[in-house]
């Protein structure tokens, strides 16, 4: 089953929490949730997932993250 929100890299360099069931960012107070690091996002996403032991998964959530980075960084 897939989780309904992960941490996305943006092209501004940036982290986004993505909800896989609207297909669209997620946005709280009017502000879009983005992160200057992979790891940040990654636990935010993993939080709004519900996940009781979202310390031990952030590790693999921050690997979903970067399989998806397509040389951004530098």
């Amino acid at each position: 089953m897939k989780n309904r929100f992960e941490a996305i890299p943006n092209p501004s360099c940036r982290f986004e929490i993505w909800d896989n069931e609207t297909g669209e960012p997620v946005v709280h107070h009017d502000r879009l949730l983005t992160f200057a690091s992979a790891k940040s996002a990654a636990r935010v996403a993993d939080f709004l997932n519900g996940s009781r032991s979202h310390r031990r998964r952030a590790g693999a959530a921050e690997w979903r993250v970067g399989d998806r980075d397509v040389g951004w960084g530098g």
